[in-house]
């Protein structure tokens, strides 16, 4: 993190309802949700609202997170997208936002922006020496057809965590997001099934985490012990989120931070 001014981290409930502005500085909508990639935590799309010089209210849109430029001291976010192309975009209805992937690729098409599944190489997430295309492909055959790519975040948030054994022992509190690369930093989870650990918050890397739409949870495939043993922060009191601390907690879980992954 720079400063607290512009960070480079932040809470979803802190981004969520953040002013959208364009190039000129005309308020066009806000951040009314965001879509997560259940298979790699990256932000699938933004899902806006948009008001001010638009004025299209009775339709949500989805946006490519790569065209969106946080500007936190300002509290706002600038679309880098032509007014043209935003009044000429299909919306959809209130109730019906949750996109296909396929769906999708049609919107990152339209906006001029590759999918970035497509561009994903190499990034090594997840199980050891399985790539981030293996981990999605995974997933998407556990999850099956029935069951979506993306999540909103804020119903992720509240979500049970049970252990390896299916026991439930906590919930997902929050998701700190990385605003440049566009994906989940880490999970703030809270354990009050432990003894101990009750009263803290936990930050674990995103892909420890793998949805169990059956049981309306996330599997947390860390050790017991390891959790145990792990040095929490105080509900009130959060760490200021950088690359070095986010590095050591990766480490301290024994998993690679996704932004040291290599890519071939």
């Amino acid at each position: 993190m720079a400063n607290r001014d512009n960070p480079d981290f932040l809470s979803e409930g802190t981004l969520k309802g953040s002013k959208v502005i364009n190039k000129a500085g005309e308020d066009i909508g806000k951040i009314e949700k965001l879509m997560i990639d259940l298979a790699d935590g990256r932000i699938a799309y933004a899902v806006l609202s948009f008001g001010g010089i638009l004025d299209r209210r009775d339709k949500l849109y989805a946006i490519p997170w790569q065209p969106l430029k946080s500007e936190m001291h300002d509290h706002v976010f600038i679309l880098d997208i032509s007014r043209e192309a935003l009044e000429k975009a299909e919306g959809f209805d209130k109730d019906s936002w949750s996109l296909t992937r396929e769906e999708l690729s049609g919107v990152y098409t339209y906006y001029g922006h590759q999918p970035y599944w497509q561009t994903i190489m190499a990034e090594q997430t997840g199980l050891p020496g399985e790539t981030e295309p293996e981990r999605m492909i995974r997933m998407r055959r556990t999850a099956g057809k029935k069951y979506p790519d993306f999540l909103p975040a804020d119903t992720i948030k509240g979500e049970k965590v049970v252990s390896i054994a299916g026991e439930d022992i906590g919930k997902i509190e929050e998701l700190v997001i990385d605003l440049q690369a566009g994906r989940v930093a880490y999970a703030v989870l809270s354990f009050d099934e432990f003894p101990g650990m009750g009263g803290k918050f936990f930050a674990i890397p995103w892909q420890a985490l793998q949805v169990k739409f059956q049981k309306h949870a996330f599997l947390l495939n860390i050790p017991k012990y390891t959790l145990e043993k792990a040095e929490g922060f105080d509900k009130n009191n959060w760490p200021v989120t950088t690359h070095d601390w986010l590095s050591k907690v990766y480490s301290y879980y024994e998993y690679e931070p996704y932004w040291q992954t290599p890519r071939l």
